[in-house]
Formats: structure tokens, sequence, C-alpha cells
């Protein structure tokens, strides 16, 4: 069944023209530029020796300094050569080609060497262009070197003005010939072909002698005997030298010997650039069959990351391939959706205030856990009326002006009749109450327009629940802010059903008085282990409540209570003063643990909460050493030049810090630049589930990891089970708690514990 054309984010013949300019790119060889920059860049990293079974024999700058007149004479080569057999090595490459006429006998000495060696020689022929013509000419070796000896080409061609390639087989005149490379491998073929060189060679680990050395003797059997010997200039002032990708200029023998290594490792292939096309047009279809653009830059990048990684990896196979086709298309293609994108933004945004309109806002993915907030300005028709001119949209600039203030960094949402929405993450739950109470001072202020002051009344609707479409919460927001219009509220939760008991939260207040005062609200503790030693190192304290009537009531929902109705602060305390009396307790009976509490990041803005823990701390003998206080990371510094110094003075007096659910809060860095924290507690859902899930594995890991760099203990909660604590152990992680390690308990539970003798934690 053919695919609509509508189905596609961007039309078909924009992408059958993208493929078009890529096929061209691709067979005009302009999308190899791309290859050979990449290339050049990995070349530069190179990491593989050679095998050292071939060596250079250089005419180098000393030999040139040390020989008669600075010239080493075909006599001196035939010295060499005899040095060379004399050294019983395996083969001679002489990569000279003596065409020059000689008239002193050189050239016969050279040739009688030659022969002498037999066919343990090997001459380079080489082909060259004729200045100013589209002319070859190869040049073979004199017949006077005789049969024995073997030929072998040593022509190449420049591509971007470097070696990239070189042949294995050659067509000089019609004759088939071998490559130094080929002899050397012990390759051969029936046809002309030539192969991609591996760059990952280190030329610095080419075994290099001087000629005069060989000559004189201090080089011989030792360092030539059984090798592949390649007689050739390496002088700076010679000829033959060449840019090799990555190297810079070397020497030809040096791509001589990288070549032959090349081949020995393998047999070179060169895929070309159509199966990288190929895979990218792939790759790309189902993105672009997809309704929303939105991930489309993403998958290009990740997409153009996985070619190049799969390029670099298949070099290191012999495999040649060219990704710039598929690049070129990846790049076409990305540019037809950021088209494509621009035009669908302009259709989803509102034409007087340039915000997303809530069409934009239903199309986002699920909110999830996000609160919708919607803002309704009282009257808008009225005002629309009223205000001459187009002193709507600057009614409607100010208002978004001040509103802006609240959305704090998330996007604004504006509807055509006065109406605005936006999303509150989870983390900033607690703070939508005083926002809203800020806005609404904010417009107590009337706005100006021109000569006109208008008062502006603004409601606001909020919708908390998880359920439903986007398009439901949004509706179900704007219902609220209605309501709050009808009811002259300032804000309206919508809650289409009541909470199972309203009067518990109506008279929260007054209940936690008389569960703090009637004992209904108590501290438990749970032990901390050393996951290495299994041995006892610390204890939490937490905060439990018997309800007389409801019974045990979760710790979320009371402590989440509490924090809302300011009741938080004395409950803190309450917990705290009764961790540092057991704490002092175990202290006394000879047992050093640490006793950790936690702390609401919103309470750091009280500037006696240090003075009042340092009292009962002194009351109580604890040595500071002994607290932990554990800020929670979900929570956010609302008063963060208090919370520094209340920070700072809490560790001046010797508290240990602790990030709490490290990895759940709005900002894992900044929070760790806030807070010297002594100890980072990974929060339990990532621990519970690290066995079953490769992500929340390597979140563990990597966290155990930041915390060790950063000279903190790592904490695991949530340890169900023994699988967990090994696979921890192994992970390196310091200190763990859970229920496979000991449930929260009474105090005197604790010290009865602390009575035995410890258990093995492990199993």
């Amino acid at each position: 069944m053919p695919i609509p054309v509508k189905s596609l984010i961007i039309s078909w013949r924009a992408l059958a023209l993208s493929l078009l300019l890529s096929l061209v790119a691709g067979i005009s060889g302009f999308g190899e530029l791309p290859d050979r920059l990449i290339a050049m860049a990995t070349s530069r990293v190179a990491y593989r020796d050679v095998s050292g079974d071939i060596v250079v024999v250089g005419i180098d700058d000393r030999t040139l300094a040390e020989s008669r007149d600075g010239e080493f004479t075909r006599h001196d080569h035939a010295r060499l050569i005899r040095a060379v057999d004399r050294a019983d090595a395996k083969r001679l490459f002489i990569d000279f080609d003596y065409e020059r006429p000689d008239n002193n006998g050189g050239l016969e000495n050279v040739s009688a060497a030659v022969r002498s060696m037999g066919d343990r020689v090997v001459l380079a022929v080489p082909t060259r262009s004729v200045p100013g013509t589209d002319q070859l000419v190869t040049i073979f070796p004199d017949a006077s070197f005789g049969d024995r000896a073997k030929r072998a080409s040593i022509a190449w061609e420049y591509q971007f003005w470097q070696v990239w390639d070189v042949p294995l087989m050659y067509l000089a005149d019609g004759k088939l010939l071998p490559s130094f490379a080929a002899i050397m491998a012990d390759k051969s073929e029936r046809a002309p072909s030539q192969f991609r060189i591996d760059f990952s060679y280190r030329t610095n680990s080419i075994r290099q002698y001087s000629a005069i050395d060989v000559i004189d003797g201090t080089v011989g059997a030792k360092q030539l005997s059984g090798k592949e010997v390649i007689f050739a200039p390496t002088a700076s002032r010679l000829e033959d030298r060449h840019y090799l990708p990555g190297h810079d200029m070397v020497p030809g023998a040096y791509i001589h010997l990288i070549a032959a290594e090349t081949l020995r490792r393998g047999d070179p292939v060169n895929l070309g650039w159509l199966p990288p096309l190929g895979l990218a047009l792939i790759l790309t279809l189902p993105f672009l069959l997809r309704r929303s653009n939105r991930w489309f830059s993403v998958f290009g990048l990740a997409a153009s990351v996985a070619l190049i990684g799969a390029q670099l990896l298949l070099a290191t196979q012999l495999v040649t391939v060219s990704s710039g086709a598929a690049l070129f298309f990846l790049l076409a293609i990305g540019s037809n959706v950021s088209r494509a994108r621009r035009r669908n933004s302009a259709q989803r945004e509102n034409p007087v205030s340039g915000l997303p309109n809530f069409e934009a806002l239903r199309s986002l993915p699920p909110f999830g856990s996000a609160t919708v907030v919607a803002a309704k300005v009282v009257n808008f028709e009225d005002l629309a009326a009223f205000i001459p001119g187009d002193g709507i949209g600057r009614l409607v600039e100010q208002v978004t002006r001040r509103l802006q203030l609240a959305s704090q960094g998330t996007t604004l949402h504006h509807d055509l009749d006065g109406t605005f929405a936006w999303l509150v993450p989870y983390y900033q739950h607690s703070q939508i109450e005083g926002q809203l109470a800020g806005l609404a001072a904010l417009f107590n202020a009337p706005l100006t327009i021109g000569e006109l002051r208008v008062d502006v009344a603004i409601a606001f609707g909020v919708n908390d629940e998880f359920e439903g479409s986007n398009a439901q919460r949004l509706a179900a927001a704007l219902v609220a802010a209605e309501r709050a219009i009808r009811t002259r509220s300032l804000w309206t939760k919508y809650t289409p059903r009541q909470k199972d008991d309203a009067g518990w939260q109506l008279s929260f207040h007054s209940q936690l008085e008389d569960a703090l005062t009637g004992g209904d609200i108590w501290v438990a503790f749970q032990p901390q282990y050393a996951i290495a030693t299994q041995q006892l190192v610390g204890v939490e304290a937490l905060a439990r409540w018997t309800h007389p009537v409801r019974g045990p009531i979760p710790p979320d929902e009371f402590i989440v209570q509490a924090e809302k109705s300011q009741d938080i602060y004395r409950l803190t305390l309450f917990v705290m003063d009764q961790a540092i009396r057991s704490a002092a307790q175990i202290n006394d009976r000879g047992v050093h643990i640490n006793m950790s509490v936690n702390l609401s990041a919103s309470l750091l803005d009280h500037s006696d909460l240090v003075g009042t823990i340092r009292v009962m701390l002194t009351a109580h003998h604890l040595p500071p050493e002994r607290l932990t206080i554990e800020i929670t990371e979900t929570a956010q510094i609302e008063n963060s030049r208090q919370a520094r110094q209340t920070l700072a003075q809490l560790r001046r007096t010797g508290i240990r810090l602790s990030i709490d659910d490290y990895g759940t809060g709005q900002s894992n860095l900044e929070y760790l630049t806030e807070i010297e924290a002594d100890e980072i507690k990974i929060d339990k859902r990532f621990v519970m589930t690290m066995r079953d899930s490769q992500r929340n594995l390597e979140v563990v890991k990597s966290t155990i990891d930041l915390a060790h760099r950063l000279g903190a203990v790592a904490v695991a909660e949530g340890i169900e089970d023994g699988e967990t604590m090994a696979l921890l152990a192994s992970l390196g992680c310091d200190v763990g708690q859970g229920y496979h390690l000991g449930k929260p308990q009474l105090f005197s539970e604790l010290i009865a514990t602390l009575s035995t003798a410890p258990q093995n934690r492990t199993a």
C-alpha cells in the first residue's frame, strides 16, 4: 500500500531532491571531502606500531654529510647492496631508478652487486608524467641488472595532494607489475588494482638505519638478517618525500612500508559511498513518517556520529567506506525538516503576543507529573472593546511580561481570548501557591497604555491531576480558572473527586500538635552498613506517625502536608532532638556510628537553625561529627544566600552534610555546587531497579564514581536483596541501607541489634 504524501513531515519532492543532490555529490567525488578530513583528523592519533619485519636503510642527512662532496655515489650504492647481502637480509627493495647516464663505472658496479644477490633483489619501476602533457612514462631498469632481480612498480597517484591509495598491481606500458607492498606481503592479482593505506600506523615506530652505518658495519646481520630492507632516499633535501594523511611529509619508503603492513594484516576492501547513503536513507524514512519532527535534529546528529563512528571502526578492519554523500543527505534532509518546523511553528503561534498558542501546548509530549496552570484576564472582552487602536496588543504585552515572572523559564502559552497557560515541573509543586500570590501582587499595580491607566484583574486555575490527555488537563485548568473568577478567588484547583477526608487537611496543624505532645509521632531508626565489611556504620532517623483513628500515616503524606502548613520546622526539630539523644546514648556504649537526620531545604533560610542544633548537641554531649544532616535533593533552595550561610555554618560546626535522593531533583550538578557534601545518597528507585534496567545501573555506577571523585561517601538506599548488595559491592559503593539490611525499628530494637554479633548481610 503506498504511503500518502501527507504522512511525511517534509514533501516527497524535497526528499527526492535531497537524494538526487547526494547522488551527485557521491558520483562527482565532492562527497569525499569530509571523508578525507575525518581520516586526516583520526590519523593524527595513530596508535598501531609496525611489525618490525620491514626496515628502511636510508640515504639520510647524516649519510650525505659524511659522504665525499656530500654525494652518495653509485659506487656507494654498490657497497651498500653488498653490505645488505652479507647481512643476510631476506630481500632488498631498491627505491632508485638509475636512469641518469653514468661515465665512471658506477652503474656497472651497482649491476654487479644486484646480480650477486640474485632473486633477493627487487628493483623499482617508476612511472612519471611528462611535464606539460598527460603522457606517462615508465622507466624500466637497465638490462645489465639481469633477469633474476624482480621488477616492481613504485607508482601512485595523489589525491588532495596526499597519498591515500597505493597500487597492488599496476599496468605499466602494457605490463602488469606488482607494487613493493604486494611483493613484501606476498599478494598478487590478475588485474590492476589499488587499496587504501591503513593510517593507524605510527610512523615513529618504523625502524630506519643510516646507509653509512650499514656500509661501515655498524649495522649488520643483527639488525638486518631475515628482514625486508627498503633502500631509499630519506634525506630532507632529496625529492622522495610525500604527504601522508595525518603524518605530514614522510619519505616514500615509509609509504611502501606502511602499505605492506596494511596488506599483511588482511585484504583491504573499498565499499564506496553507496552503502552509507542507502543506510542513511533507510534510517531516515521512519523518522520522516512520524507526525512530529521534534527529535529529528537529535536523530540527524546521532546518525551522523554513527556513520562516522562506523567508518572509523571499519577502517580498523581494512574496510573503506565513504560517508560524505550520506552526511550530505542528512544535512539536506535536516535543512528541509527545519524549514518545515519553522512553518509549523508559525501556525502554532499567537499573532498578538508571538507566544506559542494552546494548540502548541496540546501537541507537546504528555504532561506527566507537571502541573497545568491557566491564567485568565477578567473581563478581557470589555477591555478589548474599551482600549482604542493597538492598545490591546500593548496590554497583552504587559500582561505577558508579568506572567513570565511566574513561569520561571518554562514556556508561556497564549490563546486569543486573553487566556494564558504554562506547565510547572513536579519539583516546583510546593511553590505554586507562593508564585500565584506573588503574581496577584504584581497585578495590583495598574497597567499604563498610552495615557490610559487600566486596572487588570487575573484569576488562576490549577490542575495537578496526572490522568487524562494534554487537551483534557488544559481544559480542566481553564475550568478551574473560570471557577476562580466566579468565586472571586485568586486561584482554584480542579478537583473532580474530593479527598477521602478533607477535614484531615483542614485540621492538620492542630492534629500535628496533638500528635507531637501525645506521642503519636515517634522516631524509627534504620541501620546503615558498610558494604565492603558488613559492619554497622550508621543509622537514619525517620519520622513515623501512628494516628489513633487513621492508623499509620505514610511519611510522604504528613511530611508534605507539614511543609505546606509551615509545621515542618517543629517536626524537624522534634526528630532532630530524638535522633541526637539516641546517638549520644549509643556513643556512650562505645559504639561510634553516624546518626543521619533529614532536613528540608526550605528550612535553610531559618537563621537560628544552626544555633538550635548546636544547643542540642551540647545538651546531649554528642560530638558534631557524629551527626549527618541529609538535605533532600528534590527540594529547591529558596533563599540561596541564607542557605549557603547555613550550610557553611553547619560544616564549620563539624556536622556532616549529605545529599538525599540524589538523581531525582531539578538540577543535580547545581546542587553539588551549592552543597559541599560529605555523602551522596542514591535514590532507592534507581537502586531497586538497577538489576533490571541498564540505564538505572549506569546512573548508580556514575553516581558512585562521582561521589568518590568529589571525596564523598556513596550511600545506596533501597537494598531489597542479596543480589543487589553484591552488585553494589562490585561497583565500589561504600554504604547501604534497605530492608535486606534492616527495617526501620524502635530504638530499643536497635540497641538489641548492637548487643548481638554482626551477621553476614551478603546472603
